[in-house]
């Protein structure tokens, strides 16, 4: 499926495409839409749709500086422009963003779905060139190439003197002269063979380890990684290795660049949302774009550590430091996140982590997992127990009893760490008879794997604070006050908890396992559940209480969440009561 994304101020255009084209009988479906640019912003950021829909002139933020944004951040969706004019400039100008269609007013549903059908061919014709390995082995590093990365490498761990650097720097081509520098290590974990059980106990490597093409897997990554970090000017993309590449974002002085937005510029919205992001935001925006798409392209998993801050060149080896460390650390678990040193080591002050523990492997990799994995990573976990189990045929009661020994093990020491009672936190009997009957069962085994994993890092984030758990609560508690509001997003949600949008939705996905709108749009409809059950207020009036700005639009959402519209959910629910 792919996903659209409609941005139209004119409600009437907007309703005729959500209601004239039949989503549910094709190959894509509407995962959102917007009344502006600058609103719909924030949305797309957290969607990640594969199409833009959007008219071209619209308040706040016009459909050509909305493109704008979303190519430099988000690169990989593919944009079509709707126009009441036929003017030359418009087309001209969209064709300069990198907009792949350019439609007149009115549109047809049969003439959106040919270019809906065009777009789609355009997206799944790039991935067959990601795919053909002739194509990887041309776009393979040349011996300069080389040469310049080793070079990056070694002013990278500190090994060149900032004066050396420049001049070096410059017989390369690059320019490292800049107001400040924040820096990013990127792990790629190919497929199944990162951060697997095996590995972390010693046992031995399971059977399926990584795909029979995981080198053009990983070359694929390189590519995309590539593609996504050449669209920034003021980014020095290089790597180690063919599993790790390092991202140097040189940043201005903001109220500087804030001085030079022209209004009269064509296309260039004086509106704050058009402003240069911060450094943080960047990176986190970058980091982001590359994660989404090398998940959704390949086999592939990413982890991303971020450096701190520098305003020297001379300070960029701790900062690289810093970031490859994190990097390796989330790459040893198996853990696909992004993580920044600020927040790890405020984690770690308040015994979350354990850094001294990922020194060590066998258990004490367990109990690494259970300190940094979220809720959202169990099941990946359980999975590797389920990979290392149905490898080993004739020893499964064996394996079973020393995985799970092991895991108690882990789990007690980190539980002990914060103060608790493993007899009381373990939500399974540790008897004999008990856990007989717990190896007995495979389905059994894994469902208590799942939920002592469950128990201990629930427990572990109610005593420690989790990694962001201040951030999190802070954030539902606002949703769930103000999600009636209309104008709410998820930039005014990270602007109340403190931190930058990019790095919040980051964070909160992460967490929680759910991005921010699907969060919001969650509370929405439970909220419009409470009041069509419990209530004989309209339909049209509940999609207002619950923070709907369009009782059409409510209604789609509502049934696409729940299989039923708002009038069927009614009638199911008195019925029940009936």
């Amino acid at each position: 499926m792919y996903k659209v994304f409609l941005v139209e101020d004119e409600i009437v255009v907007r309703e005729g495409i959500r209601n004239n084209i039949p989503w549910g009988k094709t190959a894509y479906t509407l995962a959102g839409e917007a009344a502006d640019g600058e609103m719909a912003l924030s949305i797309i950021k957290d969607v990640k749709p594969d199409i833009l829909i959007t008219d071209i002139r619209m308040p706040f933020m016009d459909g050509l500086t909305l493109s704008r944004i979303v190519k430099k951040t988000l690169p990989w969706i593919k944009i079509i422009i709707l126009s009441g004019h036929d003017e030359f400039e418009y087309a001209r100008e969209a064709i300069s963003v990198g907009v792949e269609e350019y439609l007149l007013k009115p549109v047809s549903s049969q003439d959106m779905l040919e270019t809906l059908d065009r777009i789609a061919a355009r997206i799944d014709e790039e991935k067959e060139k990601l795919l053909s390995i002739e194509h990887l082995r041309q776009q393979a590093q040349s011996h300069s190439d080389i040469l310049r990365d080793r070079w990056l490498c070694d002013f990278a761990d500190g090994k060149v003197s900032a004066a050396e650097a420049i001049e070096k720097a410059r017989e390369l081509g690059l320019d490292l002269i800049a107001r400040s520098y924040i820096t990013a290590a990127i792990s790629i974990l190919p497929g199944q063979a990162a951060g697997t059980y095996a590995e972390a106990v010693s046992i031995r490597p399971l059977a399926c380890g990584s795909p029979p093409d995981s080198r053009s897997q990983l070359l694929r990554a390189k590519l995309i990684i590539q593609s996504i970090t050449e669209k920034y000017p003021n980014l020095i993309l290089f790597q180690r290795d063919e599993k790790k590449h390092f991202m140097l974002i040189k940043t201005e002085n903001t109220a500087e660049l804030r001085s030079r937005v022209s209004p009269e510029k064509p296309g260039f919205s004086a509106s704050p949302a058009g402003l240069p992001e911060s450094a943080e935001d960047s990176v986190y925006s970058i980091a982001q774009a590359i994660k989404y798409d090398v998940e959704r392209n390949t086999d592939c998993k990413i982890a991303v550590g971020i450096g701190s801050a520098a305003e020297r060149l001379g300070e960029l080896g701790k900062s690289f430091s810093r970031a490859e460390q994190i990097a390796n650390r989330l790459a040893s678990l198996g853990l696909p996140q992004i993580v920044d040193g600020e927040t790890e080591s405020a984690a770690a002050e308040d015994g979350a982590f354990d850094q001294a523990g990922l020194l060590n492997i066998d258990g004490d990799m367990l109990a690494a997992k259970f300190r940094y994995a979220s809720v959202k990573d169990i099941d990946g976990i359980v999975q590797e127990f389920a990979g290392l189990l149905q490898d080993s045929p004739g020893e499964n009661q064996i394996l079973e009893y020393f995985i799970l020994g092991e895991i108690i093990v882990a789990a007690s020491r980190i539980i002990e760490e914060l103060g608790g009672e493993i007899k009381k936190i373990i939500p399974f009997s540790l008897n004999q008879r008990e856990l007989q009957k717990l190896v007995a069962s495979r389905e059994l085994f894994y469902e208590k794997i799942k939920a002592l994993y469950t128990a201990v890092i629930e427990f572990r984030d109610s005593r420690s604070g989790g990694r962001y758990q201040s951030v999190i609560l802070k954030a539902k508690e606002y949703i769930g006050k103000n999600f009636t509001d209309q104008d709410i997003s998820l930039h005014t949600v990270a602007s109340h908890v403190g931190i930058s949008p990019n790095h919040f939705s980051t964070v909160f996905s992460q967490e929680t396992g759910e991005n921010f709108i699907e969060y919001l749009t969650r509370v929405r409809i439970e909220k419009a559940k409470q009041l069509l059950e419990n209530t004989a207020i309209k339909s049209a009036d509940i999609a207002y209480e619950a923070g709907f700005n369009d009782p059409h639009y409510f209604s789609f959402i509502f049934k696409k969440n729940t299989g039923l519209s708002p009038r069927e959910y009614r009638n199911a629910k008195q019925a029940e009561k009936n």
